[in-house]
C-alpha cells in the first residue's frame, strides 16, 4: 500500500491525465509533467495506445498508464504529489484496492475488477513512494491539467503537443515554478 503522508512540500510534483478518442476503442494516450523542485528540473510526455494488449484502449487505462509513466523514475522514497482529474484513479490506488485484495480481485457487486493489471502495476511502483493525492476538476482551468490534457490528447491523434515552453508557463501559472528551471 503506498504511504500517504501529508507533506505539503513533497519534493516532485506529478500531473497526469489520459484520453480514448473512442471509450472503448481508442485510440488513446497518456499525458504527464513531473516537477522535481529539489533539483529544479522537469519532466513530461506522452504516449500514444492504438491498442493495449489484450484489452480495449479507454480511458481509464489511460489514466491509470499516465500515472505509471509519471511516476517512472522517482527515486524510491521520494516524496511526490500526484495530481489527477480522475477520482476512479486516485479512489483505485488509495481506497477500493484494500477491499478488492481482500474479496479476491472482485467488486462488491461480484464482477471482476477492471484494470487490474495496471492498478497492481501502478501500485507496485507508489508503495516505493511517500504520496499524496490531490484532484482537480478536468477542463476547469487548472493550467497543468488542462497542458496534460493537451498532451494527451494531442499523443491520441498523432499530432504535436504542448512544448516545453508552454508546459513551463502552465507551472508558473499554477504558481509551483517561479522561473524556468
Amino acid at each position: 500500500m503506498p504511504i500517504l503522508v501529508p507533506d505539503l512540500h513533497p519534493r516532485f510534483l506529478a500531473y497526469c491525465d489520459g484520453s480514448s478518442l473512442a471509450n472503448p476503442g481508442g485510440p488513446g494516450a497518456t499525458g504527464f509533467v513531473v516537477l522535481d523542485r529539489a533539483l529544479r528540473a522537469i519532466r513530461f510526455g506522452a504516449s500514444r495506445y492504438a491498442e493495449d494488449g489484450p484489452f480495449a484502449v479507454t480511458n481509464n487505462r489511460m489514466e491509470l498508464r499516465a500515472v505509471l509513466e509519471a511516476v517512472e523514475g522517482i527515486p524510491p522514497g521520494g516524496s511526490v504529489r500526484l495530481t489527477v482529474d480522475s477520482l476512479y484513479v486516485q479512489n483505485s490506488l488509495s481506497k477500493w484496492i484494500h477491499a478488492w485484495r481482500r474479496r479476491g480481485w472482485t467488486t462488491t457487486a461480484g464482477g471482476q475488477v477492471l484494470n487490474r493489471d495496471l492498478i497492481e502495476a501502478t501500485d507496485s511502483r507508489l508503495r516505493d513512494l511517500r504520496v499524496s493525492w490531490q484532484w482537480v476538476r478536468g477542463h476547469d482551468g487548472h493550467p497543468v491539467n488542462e497542458v496534460v490534457d493537451r498532451l494527451a490528447q494531442a499523443a491520441a491523434r498523432d499530432v504535436p503537443g504542448p512544448d516545453e515552453a508552454e508546459v513551463v508557463e502552465a507551472l508558473r501559472a499554477a504558481g509551483v515554478l517561479d522561473d524556468a528551471p
